[in-house]
């Protein structure tokens, strides 16, 4: 079973705003022969197009972005991850878990039934994590 985490939208005009910006940073870069700045120009208007995805199943803990069409998974096993912190207060109604990986933590926000869904995978999958709240209510 796969659990998928809230994503907050990007808002149009934001897009908008860096497709102009990526355009005139490539404009600019060819116009003054500052070919240092060209990918950088590129990038932002790519990114402009991406999606990112935060998913937890039986695998383990996975970002997947998609950038025109083209998937890119960033996947932590169970075996590597080392603790989740839950956090019920500061994400209401939804649930922030806090998935950590030695000193590196992703943050993910997930429904209250995902959340105590995920949390029964990762038991099952690995019985070494430790799983605490942070705060309780």
């Amino acid at each position: 079973m796969e659990y998928y985490g809230i994503m907050p939208e990007r808002k149009t005009w934001v897009k908008v705003a860096v497709i102009i910006l990526g355009v005139y940073t490539f404009y600019n870069s060819v116009v003054n022969r500052n070919l240092l700045y060209l990918p950088f120009g590129i990038i932002m208007i790519l990114a402009t197009f991406s999606d990112r995805k935060h998913v937890i199943s039986q695998e383990g803990v996975d970002i997947l972005y998609t950038v025109c069409g083209t998937k890119f998974h960033n996947m932590w096993d169970w075996n590597a991850i080392n603790t989740i912190h839950t956090d019920s207060i500061k994400s209401r109604p939804n649930v922030e878990m806090h998935i950590g990986k030695d000193v590196i933590s992703r943050r993910f926000i997930l429904s209250k039934d995902d959340a105590k869904k995920a949390v029964a995978i990762a038991r099952k999958m690995n019985s070494k994590i430790y799983i605490a709240e942070m705060n309780k209510a």
